[in-house]
């Protein structure tokens, strides 16, 4: 990975993540999830939304997908509850190629909701969610926001999705494989379907650590759910193919 210094910035092929104001930097988790996510039907102007942005990164790889793929009709909209966040996020969008495509925001996904138009609509909602419990918090409190669930609950995101996700609208979402049941409870209540399971793991023979899946609306929603498995580490601690084919379009090495 080209990280010519994790605290302050991190070099990817066609944008740089400075995260020295970020609680959370980039790491393993958000990378798969902006390579992995299905991206919707290129047709016509793309929405998206980044819920819990952090540094960016979502936004940015998703903006790199759509514009390889040739498609330039898209905005993102990324949101924060953190405000160092926000402008960090926003000083990485503008220094982008994409600046024109990405606006940040500063609130909660409750704040967001309020304010949102209830015909909005979204082709593609990305998230990274804090999964850990209120016990055992980090001291630092932006540390402790960016970790934990209670600040960004999944069956909050699933209810943003019923509501707001287009037709051909897509939620992807990575969390912990010990989630699991409480993620796919969210999203049966809130009507999603999965329509992909992608589980995780950091090495051959290891136990699955963490799932990426996309729901669609269930009543929009008709394809069977695909399982696939993807390893980062082969049993001998080298880089999968896979690994390295999924991630070679964003990293400038795999070392």
């Amino acid at each position: 990975m080209s990280q010519s210094d994790s605290t302050t910035a991190f070099h990817f092929k066609q944008f740089d993540v400075c995260q020295d104001r970020c609680a959370m930097k980039v790491g393993t988790d958000g990378v798969l999830l902006g390579a992995m996510a299905p991206l919707p039907s290129l047709t016509g102007p793309v929405s998206v939304l980044d819920i819990g942005t952090g540094t960016g990164l979502l936004s940015l790889m998703a903006a790199q997908r759509m514009a390889d793929a040739g498609h330039t009709d898209f905005h993102i909209e990324a949101i924060d509850i953190d405000a160092d966040a926000v402008l960090q996020a926003s000083a990485n969008a503008a220094q982008s190629p994409w600046a024109n495509h990405i606006s940040v925001r500063h609130g909660s996904l409750a704040q967001y909701a309020q304010a949102l138009s209830p015909s909005a609509r979204y082709d593609l909602i990305l998230c990274n969610p804090p999964f850990y419990n209120a016990t055992l918090k980090p001291t630092d409190a932006a540390r402790a926001t960016a970790r934990h669930k209670d600040a960004l609950p999944i069956p909050d995101i699933a209810r943003f999705a019923q509501s707001h996700l287009s037709d051909r609208g897509l939620l992807s979402l990575i969390f912990p494989a010990d989630y699991e049941g409480e993620v796919m409870a969210a999203s049966i209540l809130a009507q999603l379907s999965p329509i992909s399971i992608c589980r995780i793991l950091t090495k051959v023979g290891k136990p699955c650590k963490r799932l990426i899946s996309t729901f669609a609306l269930r009543s929009v929603s008709t394809a069977p759910t695909t399982s696939s498995t993807l390893a980062i580490r082969d049993a001998e601690g080298n880089y999968t193919p896979e690994y390295r084919t999924l991630t070679d379009p964003f990293y400038i090495s795999l070392k």
